[in-house]
């Protein structure tokens, strides 16, 4: 075997040595420590972990900077008022208001997985007693193409103390999904079963721990592979 070879030769092994040892995706949780607490308007976004968090209302008339959602500190019984919220140790995120928080990848064009999230409903106030039903959580992936695929998780009512943090985890289909952003609202629901979104702007919900895979943006391995190829093809050159 003539040294061009042998050279072309560990070339090749080392590119597949390197992609097989890129991970087919990055784990990111959104807890929302470490982030400040207070008001998130419509068309407001803040950022953790590598993804983009935006709060925006979906009624015809919002204007920018309406109030959709907020941060609190759960070990602050004032940064929930008015409101019937979950009792928490840490900070979590309170969409209010029908408010829509949608995720995506800081870096564009980038997707990424959801596995499992922490969430709780949100009960309006009424006379200081907490609503005896609980809303529905939709979970809704959006695709590049604009088609979309969503889960609806039922939230659990009150206990003694009031509305509690569930760890939910999505199905096998879903949670393979790629998706380019994730809208997250809730739906009210009344005794009889009926549940609406958008219609009564008590549709209101509380989210943490979201467990997310970041999927490794295609063009990096074409990038990578375009890099091995021309430097063979150089080599094969200088040895012509």
């Amino acid at each position: 075997m003539n040294r061009t070879l042998q050279q072309l030769l560990r070339l090749s092994l080392l590119g597949a040595a390197s992609l097989a040892a890129l991970p087919a995706a990055h784990a990111a949780v959104i807890d929302f420590e470490n982030l400040g607490v207070g008001g998130v308007g419509h068309n407001e976004f803040f950022q953790q972990a590598g993804f983009d968090l935006a709060g925006y209302s979906a009624a015809a008339d919002a204007l920018d900077g309406d109030l959709v959602g907020t941060i609190n500190d759960g070990t602050d019984p004032g940064s929930c008022v008015g409101l019937m919220c979950p009792a928490s140790a840490s900070h979590y995120y309170a969409g209010l208001n029908d408010g829509v928080l949608e995720i995506s990848r800081s870096a564009p064009l980038q997707t990424f997985r959801l596995q499992s999230f922490d969430a709780s409903f949100i009960g309006a106030t009424v006379g200081g007693v907490y609503p005896a039903v609980a809303g529905l959580l939709r979970v809704q992936g959006n695709f590049a193409d604009g088609s979309y695929i969503y889960e609806d998780y039922q939230l659990a009512g009150p206990g003694a103390n009031g509305f509690a943090f569930g760890h939910y985890s999505t199905s096998a289909v879903f949670g393979a999904k790629q998706f380019s952003s994730i809208d997250l609202f809730a739906f009210t629901c009344n005794a009889g079963g009926n549940c609406n979104a958008f219609q009564s702007n008590k549709g209101q919900f509380a989210i943490d721990n979201l467990n997310l895979s970041a999927v490794p943006e295609p063009s990096s391995w074409l990038m990578l592979g375009a890099g091995l190829l021309g430097l063979a093809a150089v080599r094969r050159r200088r040895a012509a």
